[in-house]
């Protein structure tokens, strides 16, 4: 018996506790201990911008304004032939530009580029055309003219032809009038064919002799480049500045066959940059037709 009132005792009093003891989610809520905030790290102070030095290109030759950038510019498109002429003497290239440019400023024309794509108007006459007879220049036909500002050079190279190396240098065909070269070129379309034609006659405006500046010399023949005339012209024609137009394998540059007879003038000073830095006329007049405006603005003088 006692052992049962022991039992019963012990079970009222674990009865009598788990009714006091509160329930844990009957817990009030423990107010939160306000958490330390953490020192902020003090801001470093920015560093200073650290500009870098302008690199500063000096002018290749005093009398223009043109650093090195400026002129790989200017020759970018140019054959990688003659970009390595040019960046191989900068200041030199600039000096020979520096010669022409007073002629350039008193006649343009004389590196007026004239091609398939670059025409003169239909009513372009030089001004200064003058008869070569008259000048005393032996010549294969009447009435042949040239501009007069060419004369004095083209006789200065016909006698020293003559007198250095017995060779007679006579010019055959010189200036023609739009008129004159649409007869020409229609007359090659009739008798060879468009495709044939285009390949060696100039349609009207595109043509030098429309200039007054060419001149095809005697004879007009493919034989001409093996004959004395032919050779010489080839060594020697440049010192008077007169220039081949249409070189042998060029068609693809120039749009027409070789043609050994037809030269232009486009002065000394011209064909000195032809010769040392654009080895063709075409690359020297196209870089021209393109650029001397630019030039000219970074001219000092």
């Amino acid at each position: 018996m006692k052992n049962i009132a022991t039992l019963l005792l012990l079970t009222l009093t674990l009865t009598t506790c788990a009714k006091e003891a509160p329930s844990r989610s009957n817990n009030p809520v423990s107010p939160s201990v306000p958490q330390a905030e953490s020192p902020q790290k003090p801001k470093q102070p920015a560093s200073p911008t650290i500009e870098k030095p302008q690199v500063e290109h000096p002018p290749l030759h005093p009398a223009f304004s043109i650093n090195r950038e400026d002129l790989m510019m200017l020759i970018r498109e140019l054959p990688q032939e003659v970009q390595h002429k040019i960046i191989d003497s900068p200041s030199a290239f600039l000096a020979d530009i520096e010669h022409i440019i007073p002629l350039y400023r008193k006649d343009p024309m004389l590196f007026k580029l004239i091609d398939k794509k670059h025409a003169l108007p239909s009513d372009y006459v030089p001004q200064d055309l003058t008869e070569l007879s008259a000048q005393g220049i032996k010549i294969s036909k009447q009435e042949l003219y040239l501009r007069k500002i060419i004369i004095d050079d083209l006789k200065k190279m016909i006698e020293d032809a003559k007198k250095e190396d017995n060779v007679e240098l006579i010019p055959a065909s010189c200036y023609r009038s739009y008129a004159t070269q649409k007869r020409i070129y229609q007359w090659e379309v009739d008798t060879y064919g468009q495709e044939q034609a285009d390949r060696e006659s100039a349609r009207p405006g595109t043509s030098q002799h429309q200039s007054g500046l060419a001149i095809d010399f005697y004879p007009i023949d493919s034989k001409m480049a093996q004959l004395p005339t032919g050779k010489w012209l080839a060594e020697n024609a440049y010192r008077y500045g007169f220039s081949l137009s249409y070189p042998e394998e060029q068609e693809a540059l120039t749009g027409y066959m070789y043609e050994p007879w037809h030269y232009r003038y486009i002065t000394p000073a011209g064909t000195q940059l032809e010769k040392k830095y654009f080895i063709y006329q075409q690359y020297l007049l196209e870089f021209l037709d393109k650029h001397m405006g630019e030039i000219l603005k970074k001219y000092k003088k």
